[in-house]
């Protein structure tokens, strides 16, 4: 079964969520199987140098920011090899951090490899800019009934495309 969740124009205008998923025959299915909630956060250094993350729906040029999206199950039955997809916006620099660390990439949003990407230039293989990602993707072995899952990634604005 392929799923299709789309977000309401996000703060950076990040577009749609796609997940794939493999809903078990027992399975009865009353809403959509898996439901997806994006949320953004500003991460920014607590006065003791720890890292802090508050919830927000404006940012500046060069601020770090972190996209959370939470997947629930919500059949009676396991979903099995959740493909979780969270988009890049253009507006942003991929920070190279994510949760869980096993995230595929990619420069377009439909061809994904494992980090960090390759391309060959002349006759030698050399790394995709971090700048040039612009989805990452997780596979979820298994998802519960009634569990959820979060997915994250950091980014930075960009300096000269952010909006308020």
């Amino acid at each position: 079964m392929h799923l299709k969740a789309n977000w309401k124009k996000g703060l950076l205008g990040a577009a749609s969520l796609i997940l794939a998923v493999n809903v078990s025959a027992e399975t009865k299915v009353a809403k959509d199987p898996v439901s997806v909630e994006l949320k953004t956060y500003l991460i920014s250094a607590s006065a003791d140098g720890k890292p802090t993350a508050k919830l927000v729906t404006k940012v500046k040029p060069n601020d770090v920011i972190e996209y959370r999206a939470t997947y629930t199950n919500n059949t009676s039955g396991k979903i099995r090899n959740l493909a979780a997809t969270l988009p890049i916006p253009v507006e942003t620099q991929f920070l190279a951090k994510s949760q869980p660390e096993n995230a595929q990439a990619s420069t377009d949003g439909t061809n994904f490899a494992p980090m960090p990407l390759k391309r060959k230039e002349g006759n030698q293989m050399v790394n995709v800019p971090s700048k040039d990602y612009r989805a990452l993707r997780w596979t979820i072995a298994e998802l519960p009934a009634g569990k959820s899952v979060t997915v994250s990634a950091q980014t930075r604005i960009n300096s000269d495309k952010a909006r308020n």
